[in-house]
C-alpha cells in the first residue's frame, strides 16, 4: 500500500494492455460507482489530489491511471505508440484489471477525450465525463504537431511548457505537472495525436449519460453544442474565460461529480440535457 496524490489509503496496481505496455495507477475503495480517472497529456495521476478535484470525493471508490509514457506507467517510443486506440486499449485494460460490471470515466482535457472514446468502445461504461474536451472531428495539422513535438522534446522542453501554461492562465498545478513529464515522451505522445485522434467518437450504447464540460467563455462553443446534440450529451459550463484557465475549477467539478455519483445514471439521463 502506498499514499497516493496526498491521501492514504491508497493501493498500487500494474496491469498489461493489449500491446504489453505495463500500465499503473492507484485506486482505494469506497461506495458507490467506481469512478476512474484519465489525466491529460503532459500530467500524470498526482493532478487529482494537487487540484483538489478529490476533496469533493471522499468515499468514492477512485481508480486514477497514469497514460503510457507518463508517471509510473512504461515508456512508449513511438508516436504510433501514443495511437488513440492504444489509449482505449489500456483503459479497457484497466476496467478489466479491477473486474466491475459499470464504471464511471471520467477525462481531462486530451483524457477527456480518451474517456469518450472508451465509453463507445466498452458497455461498462456507464457514464463518461469529459472535461474540456469535446467529441467531434477535429483537423489536426501535422506541420504544427512537429513544431509542438519538437518544442517539448527539446532541452527546454520544460521551459517552454511552464511558459506556455503559464502565459495562458494555467493554474499552479498544472504548470507544474508538465514538469514532471518525460521530454521524450511527451514528444512522442504529441506526433501520436497523428494516430487517431482526429476521429469523432460515437456512443456505446444508448443508455450510456455523457457529459461534455467547458468554460462559460470558450471559443469553439459551437463544436460542445454540436456533440451535446448529436451525442445526447449533457453540456456542464464552469466559470472561466478559456477551456486552460478552467482548470482552477476542478476542485469545484469534483464536488458536482460528487452530486451526479448519487444519482442513478439512468435517472440521469432522463433529465435530458442542458448547460448549467
Amino acid at each position: 500500500m502506498r499514499s497516493g496524490n496526498g491521501h492514504s489509503g491508497w493501493d498500487a496496481f500494474a496491469v498489461s494492455s493489449a500491446d504489453g505496455t505495463v500500465i499503473r495507477g492507484i485506486s482505494r475503495p469506497g461506495s458507490g460507482e467506481t469512478l476512474v480517472l484519465v489525466h491529460g497529456v503532459a500530467m500524470d495521476s498526482r493532478v487529482w489530489g494537487d487540484s483538489g478535484f478529490l476533496d469533493g470525493l471522499p468515499d468514492a471508490p477512485v481508480v486514477a491511471v497514469d497514460l503510457r509514457g507518463r508517471g509510473a506507467s512504461s515508456h512508449v517510443g513511438t508516436a504510433a505508440g501514443h495511437a488513440l486506440d492504444r489509449y482505449v486499449e489500456d483503459v479497457r485494460a484497466v476496467l478489466d484489471r479491477f473486474g466491475r460490471e459499470r464504471y464511471i470515466v471520467f477525462g481531462l482535457y486530451f483524457g477527456g477525450r480518451i474517456a469518450l472514446q472508451v465509453a463507445g468502445a466498452d458497455t461498462r461504461v456507464v457514464r463518461a465525463i469529459s472535461f474540456c474536451a469535446h467529441g467531434e472531428e477535429v483537423e489536426i495539422p501535422a506541420d504544427a504537431v512537429e513544431e509542438e513535438a519538437r518544442a517539448v522534446e527539446g532541452p527546454g522542453g520544460h521551459t517552454y511548457l511552464r511558459d506556455h501554461f503559464t502565459a495562458k492562465g494555467a493554474p499552479a498545478w498544472m504548470v507544474e505537472a508538465c514538469g514532471r513529464v518525460d521530454g521524450g515522451q511527451l514528444g512522442a505522445a504529441t506526433r501520436g495525436l497523428l494516430h487517431g485522434s482526429h476521429r469523432r467518437t460515437e456512443r456505446g450504447h444508448p443508455d450510456q449519460d455523457l457529459v461534455l464540460i467547458t468554460a462559460a467563455g470558450d471559443a469553439d462553443m459551437a463544436t460542445f453544442h454540436a456533440g451535446e446534440k448529436r451525442l445526447g450529451a449533457r453540456l456542464w459550463l464552469v466559470d472561466s474565460p478559456t477551456r486552460v484557465q478552467a482548470a482552477a475549477r476542478l476542485a469545484e467539478v469534483g464536488h458536482r461529480v460528487a452530486g451526479l455519483l448519487e444519482a442513478a445514471p439512468d435517472s440521469a439521463r432522463a433529465a435530458g440535457t442542458g448547460a448549467g
